[in-house]
């Protein structure tokens, strides 16, 4: 008997099994096909479409910029190549400019750096895209008076402080080449070449004394070097070559001078 019961309780297990197999099954089926799962999976796939494309997005966005640097790079390296070519054979003017040499063999300035009054500027940019005819007229002007000699004096005839600075330059002093000198209020172009000079040496007022294109300073400046004794050795430092000579034309002025700087 015992062993009849063990038989169905078998039997019976085998049965349940086989219900529970048939239930999960279904279930799962159902499961697999209902609107809850339908749109779930659907949510996911596409949460996951969007994190590839992100993806991808990402990645051709970082390919484009370091196309972009690449060639910014490339266009910076051939351009300052281009520049560092372009001064080899450069020439400098009087004014201190760099000229370039031209394909029809003249020269024009090199529009960027100058100094003036120990100033450095871009004097291109300072400039509109469209330069008028007088701002031309002007620039030529100021480059022509620039080398008649390597020492400019800017001046007015009524002005006492340049009457002061022309008597010790070119009265007290023997300087070779001879100071030029350019009374502003009987040039043509007198306040024109007033304003440029304002704007590029800082000096709105005369006597405004250049040496090799940079501004020593005006009247004051020029009667403090002159009694100091320092007046030379100033103007030979900053004119280099193309100052010959500078001396005092008084022999006591010189023994004077002398004896002051010792």
């Amino acid at each position: 008997m015992p062993s009849q019961r063990r038989a169905k309780a078998m039997s019976l297990l085998v049965v349940l099994a086989i219900i529970v197999t048939l239930y999960m099954t279904s279930s799962a089926r159902q499961t697999r096909t209902s609107d809850f799962y339908t749109k779930t999976q659907e949510a996911l796939q596409v949460k996951e479409y969007e994190q590839a494309a992100k993806q991808r997005d990402a990645d051709d966005v970082g390919s484009r910029l370091k196309a972009a640097e690449a060639a910014a790079k490339k266009a910076a390296e051939e351009k300052g190549q281009k520049y560092f070519d372009s001064v080899q054979g450069n020439e400098k003017s009087v004014a201190g400019r760099v000229m370039i040499n031209q394909e029809d063999g003249g020269k024009k300035p090199l529009q960027g750096v100058a100094t003036f009054g120990g100033r450095t500027r871009d004097r291109e940019a300072a400039k509109n895209d469209h330069e008028t005819p007088e701002e031309h007229q002007v620039e030529v002007e100021l480059n022509d008076i620039l080398k008649k000699s390597p020492i400019i004096i800017f001046s007015k005839t009524f002005c006492p402080h340049s009457k002061q600075a022309k008597h010790i330059l070119l009265d007290l002093y023997n300087i070779v080449p001879k100071p030029y000198v350019v009374e502003l209020d009987e040039h043509t172009l007198g306040p024109q070449l007033q304003a440029t000079l304002t704007e590029s040496t800082g000096r709105r007022t005369v006597p405004n004394i250049l040496v090799m294109g940079k501004s020593i300073g005006g009247g004051d400046e020029i009667v403090d070097l002159h009694q100091s004794g320092q007046l030379d050795d100033k103007l030979k430092s900053l004119g280099g070559a193309r100052i010959v000579e500078v001396s005092l034309k008084d022999s006591k002025s010189n023994t004077e001078m002398r004896r002051r700087r010792a």
